[in-house]
């Protein structure tokens, strides 16, 4: 024993080296791991990550993502403070394994004539793994939805002088397709909207980009399709 205590005390700098070598090595292995992982999440070669530092990292990345948002639509009409603890809620069940299956790659059509406006909204809701494709009037879209499967659409209520587009749009896509989420994003959130929007077909009407983001969770990743 003491030939060996002796022998590890005289070769101690190599020990030393061997741990330091290692312990880089591990750290890279992780590192090298979680870009594999976060390639594989975003190219859907997996649907879901349990990895405790990644998906929490992930989470806290579209909380902040999702606030920012927020603050910045309230900004343009401020109307109360941004709730984070609901923020938290709607990105935890994003996040859920079942939860997150369905959403990952589920694809948005977002119909707005100033899609500038909503840069931070898009960048949120791509923070939880779905496609958002901006398109600037009704005839882009209707052509957008003929080109490709949707499984949602976001469209906001006036555009070029018509202030009933929204309406119109949802009219249309209500001709072909009774079943696609439609949810309308706008200035305006009075409850004659509310229920106008509902009678005509719309999952929601709302001007928080809390709920808006809510509702999209729900309507894509807790639906059984």
């Amino acid at each position: 024993m003491e030939t060996i205590v002796g022998f590890i005390q005289t070769h101690k700098p190599y020990f030393d080296a061997v741990s330091a070598i290692s312990s880089v090595v591990t750290l890279l292995c992780w590192g090298f791991g979680s870009m594999l992982l976060w390639n594989a999440w975003r190219r859907q070669g997996i649907r879901s990550v349990s990895v405790g530092p990644l998906n929490f990292q992930m989470q806290q990345a579209a909380v902040e993502a999702t606030a920012a948002a927020a603050r910045d639509w309230q900004g343009r009409a401020p109307t109360k403070e941004v709730d984070v603890a609901r923020i938290r809620s709607t990105v935890a069940r994003a996040f859920d394994p079942e939860t997150a299956d369905r959403l990952v790659g589920k694809s948005i059509l977002w119909v707005d004539d100033n899609p500038t406006n909503n840069e931070l909204a898009v960048r949120a809701l791509r923070k939880l793994q779905m496609e958002v494709e901006q398109v600037t009037s009704t005839e882009a879209g209707l052509a957008a939805l003929r080109n490709r499967h949707f499984d949602l659409i976001i469209s906001d209520m006036g555009r070029d002088g018509n202030m009933r587009a929204g309406y119109e749009l949802l009219e249309k896509v209500r001709q072909h397709n009774d079943h696609i989420p439609f949810l309308i994003f706008a200035g305006s959130d009075t409850p004659e909207f509310r229920l106008e929007a509902q009678q005509r077909g719309a999952q929601l009407s709302t001007n928080d980009m809390i709920e808006l983001t809510d509702k999209v969770v729900t309507e894509l990743g807790e639906r059984h399709r």
